[in-house]
């Protein structure tokens, strides 16, 4: 039997034979299709043979969402009644709602919405949410959840202008916010979201779109024209510096002295402002910008950030302090936050203090959890499973009906709707549970919802399951014979792509390595290969073009595996940039990474590299070891021709 009748024979309950299980398979892929191209009748008619199965919910979805705004509310209650606390009703649900939220039927609206389990703040359901808050006149919850949304420099879904409309019809949203978005929009250098929200304002003093544009095009020569008495001026000369900045630091602070006449708090945010463009490109003047910036206190979250890693990249120990204590609690007590926190204490010779961070992190199985347990001394070996389920809870969780559907559709790569169904499926369970699933995807060969099912226990872990080593004759041999750490090409490509073969990122990166197709292409010129794009997917031609690369990284910059590894992810070029002018530890490189993505991927891969060397019984154990000290500028470069 192939891998997928055998997955089939395990989750679908009619005892078909197997020319009958290949036919529903095609009849699904059909009806898919017939959704996809809205050919309804051929939809109906192929979901009458899948009836009976456990996927039949599937077509009989795509019948009444594709009609959802004229289908009778008896028959959208007969599927959402029939196939009640699955992941599929609770997507209807929230398809009728949109729909019922577009055509203001608000009774049924009301009485359907705590129904509904997934949704998201500032999303289109959480404004008709909204909007039926204004129709029922709740207005403390029209501003306690309404008005938050309003300060981004980002638009949001239509539905939710209404929501703002009303706010700024009761006084909720006043001029001043209105300003503020505006500013939010142009420090973001958006500055056509920003000439958008100029109707909103009764009196748009000293601004218009044709201003926004003139200083957009042309900063420099736009200030002088600019009246700074004006509340649209002042906004305008602060763009002006910020968007000249985004080229330039040195341009816009060549243009500081035309807007020394703003007042103190507008010259405070442009600081701040400036600093976090300066940190962004790890430009030593970021410090003394956020310095001389608002009160931390004033400053939004990802500000405090840019400021702590700017005081942190100078190593102004006594600053990272001040910046993380001035933090509201809920960034503060971040695992980030607390183990910088230590640190700065340990500079201060306040041991006491730092021990009691060090110990609150120490159980946390995370980057700063191990630095903090290395902080602390001796380190325990916390990669023993010690819980593993018999054959009873594992088919006790096979029977759970979305783990069911979740495998009958990875069977046929329906990737999307089985991650959907098996995330759904993990919902509520136990840590016995959950290993229990985390087995059961391992041996269906799934192994980033092993992963996925694994790293979600609470107190009771199995170790083996969150850092699975599949593929492993083929990468150890590869990573022998190019000199790599096993661990470490393992930490990688767990982060790449958590082991799925056919994974491909967003902007075309194929593969258990994700490789981008130039890159592939150029790896099999220098090996002297052949090179075959419909290969690259395939575990050993993916693995062997990955490790040869990731080592021509390694060596390129001299053999540092954090610069190595954000090269991976973001381009030797970045990597060397990012380097200081003087000796910096690794995890301050790594936590001053101006990229989020980037700063994230590398502390994950170093720290799953600690995690595969303790399981394979070889390799460096030490985080901080592993972490070194990253050379300065200049120092053991080769020159790197990688695409």
């Amino acid at each position: 039997m192939t891998r997928i009748a055998r997955l089939l024979a395990l989750v679908l309950p009619l005892c078909f034979a197997l020319h009958a299980r290949a036919a529903l398979v095609d009849d699904l892929n059909a009806a898919r299709d017939a959704a996809h191209v809205g050919n309804l009748n051929k939809l109906s008619d192929l979901a009458t043979h899948i009836d009976g199965t456990a996927l039949e919910m599937y077509p009989r979805y795509w019948l009444i969402a594709a009609q959802i705004d004229q289908m009778p509310e008896q028959q959208i209650a007969a599927f959402l009644d029939r196939y009640a606390g699955s992941v599929m009703a609770d997507r209807l649900r929230a398809d009728w709602l949109r729909s019922l939220g577009k055509r203001g039927q608000w009774d049924t609206f009301e009485r359907e919405w705590p129904k509904l389990v997934q949704w998201e703040s500032g999303s289109d359901l959480a404004c008709y949410r909204l909007q039926l808050a204004n129709v029922r006149h709740d207005t403390a919850m029209l501003e306690r959840e309404g008005k938050p949304l309003w300060f981004t420099d980002k638009g949001l879904p239509d539905p939710c202008a209404p929501v703002f409309d009303a706010l700024i019809d009761q006084g909720l949203l006043s001029e001043d916010d209105v300003w503020t978005r505006i500013r939010l929009a142009l420090t973001a250098n958006n500055p056509d979201f920003a000439s958008l929200l100029l109707a909103r304002l009764s009196h748009p003093n000293g601004i218009d779109a044709k201003k926004i544009q003139a200083v957009a095009t042309k900063p420099i020569k736009a200030i002088p024209s600019l009246n700074l008495s004006t509340r649209g001026g002042r906004e305008l000369a602060i763009f002006a510096v910020l968007h000249a900045a985004h080229t330039s630091l040195d341009a816009g602070e060549a243009l500081l002295p035309q807007v020394s006449h703003l007042p103190q708090v507008d010259r405070q945010y442009l600081a701040s402002a400036l600093g976090v463009l300066a940190i962004r490109k790890l430009d030593d003047r970021a410090l003394g910008w956020f310095q001389s910036g608002l009160p931390v206190r004033d400053l939004t979250t990802d500000q405090r950030g840019s400021y702590a890693r700017a005081a942190l990249r100078k190593q102004d120990w006594r600053t990272v302090a001040q910046v993380i204590d001035a933090m509201p609690a809920d960034e503060s007590t971040q695992p980030t936050w607390r183990y910088w926190r230590a640190r700065a204490w340990g500079q201060e010779g306040n041991t006491i203090q730092a021990g009691k961070l060090y110990a609150s992190l120490a159980n946390e199985q995370s980057f700063y959890g191990l630095l903090a347990r290395e902080d602390q001394g001796p380190v325990v070996d916390m990669t023993a499973g010690h819980y593993k389920p018999n054959r009873e809870e594992l088919e006790q969780v096979r029977s759970i009906p979305s783990v069911e559907r979740a495998l009958a559709l990875f069977a046929m790569d329906w990737r999307l709707e089985a991650v959907r169904e098996w995330n759904w499926g993990m919902r509520g369970l136990t840590d016995q549970q959950l290993l229990a699933a985390a087995e059961v995807a391992r041996q269906a060969e799934w192994y980033d919802r092993a992963i996925y099912s694994a790293e979600r226990t609470r107190d009771i872990h199995d170790f083996s399951l969150r850092y699975l080593a599949p593929y492993r004759d083929i990468t150890a041999e590869y990573a022998k014979n190019l000199g790599l750490d096993e661990a470490w090409v393992y930490g990688l490509i767990r982060q790449e792509s958590r082991f799925v073969t056919v994974a491909k990122s967003g902007v075309g990166a194929h593969g258990l390595m994700q490789l981008m197709p130039a890159t592939a292409r150029w790896v099999a010129r220098k090996m002297g290969t052949g090179y075959n794009p419909s290969a690259v997917n395939e575990v050993g031609t993916n693995i062997q073009l990955g490790t040869f690369y990731l080592k021509h990284v390694l060596d390129s910059l001299g053999n540092q595996p954090v610069l190595a590894t954000a090269a991976y992810n973001a381009g030797p070029g970045r990597a060397r940039a990012w380097r200081s002018d003087r000796p910096l530890e690794g995890a301050i490189y790594a936590e001053t990474i101006p990229f989020t993505e980037t700063r994230d991927y590398v502390k994950k891969v170093m720290a799953n590299a600690i995690y595969y060397a303790r399981a394979f019984g070889q390799g460096e154990t030490s985080l901080t070891r592993r972490l070194g000290t990253i050379a300065p500028r200049g120092v053991a470069e080769t020159v790197d021709d990688t695409p």
